[in-house]
């Protein structure tokens, strides 16, 4: 059976096969298969290795024709995994957690906030063709030489620029309405040029703050301090104090 293709936009390609849709950009993938995402990803690999700084699940750095890439698979979290590690209830492609994701990448790409490019999405239905659940992975560009946030903090201290320049980053998505669902140390990038970027974006969202208000950008922030004050906690040596969290939040409201 041959691959089915509809072209949304110049950046955008949906393909499908059997259980298998494949949302992605063309100027980055050439002719894959609609299962490139959800059987094929590591035999179409020159090379892979799982992500372990992080700890963001069930995540590999990827080589595909030259392009070094992120690919990670949606794995629930809490107790219901213990059950259901991996499956999820939709009926509409559209609204699956991959293709929202990869969406949702590409608008803030194009507003020009520090994100990582997005390569492809992928939705199978599980476990037969017409199925209302499904499994669904993302392909992301590696940004390069980059560190997780957590990772410096247990081997240097920040300088005072380099915490401002993570509040003005955060600001920055926020200005944008951007609603990060998991925003913490370990979904923030630093380079060698102490550039920040945010990561793994997965159940967020725009907002209209004519809607919603502010209270959810103050939420987001005191979900970082939380991860940061966890992670103080756990390590021996964390470079990280009230004084470090200060200095960031003047940078956010500068």
């Amino acid at each position: 059976m041959s691959q089915k293709h509809k072209i949304h936009s110049e950046n955008c390609c949906l393909i499908h096969k059997k259980d298998s849709y494949l949302l992605y950009d063309p100027h980055l993938l050439t002719s894959p298969e609609a299962d490139l995402l959800y059987s094929g990803i590591f035999h179409k690999s020159d090379d892979f290795r799982p992500v372990v700084a992080g700890g963001r699940g069930q995540a590999w750095f990827v080589e595909i024709n030259g392009l070094a890439a992120v690919y990670r698979r949606y794995l629930r979290g809490g107790l219901i995994s213990r059950l259901n590690q991996q499956t999820y209830f939709g009926l509409r492609q559209e609204d699956s957690r991959s293709f929202k994701e990869w969406r949702l990448l590409q608008l803030m790409l194009e507003r020009g906030l520090p994100v990582p490019r997005p390569i492809a999405a992928s939705v199978s239905r599980w476990p037969f063709k017409y199925s209302p659940f499904y499994r669904a992975q993302i392909l992301v560009e590696l940004i390069p030489n980059v560190k997780v946030l957590d990772q410096i903090l247990t081997q240097r201290d920040l300088t005072s620029e380099e915490w401002a320049l993570v509040g003005k980053c955060i600001r920055q998505f926020h200005n944008e309405g951007v609603y990060h669902a998991d925003l913490n140390v370990n979904n923030i990038l630093l380079n060698e040029s102490s550039s920040v970027y945010l990561i793994d974006f997965d159940k967020s969202e725009i907002r209209n703050t004519r809607e919603k208000g502010d209270s959810w950008k103050q939420g987001n922030l005191q979900r970082l301090k939380r991860s940061l004050l966890k992670q103080w906690s756990i390590h021996k040596s964390y470079h990280f104090t009230e004084k470090n969290w200060q200095t960031l939040l003047a940078a956010y409201t500068a």
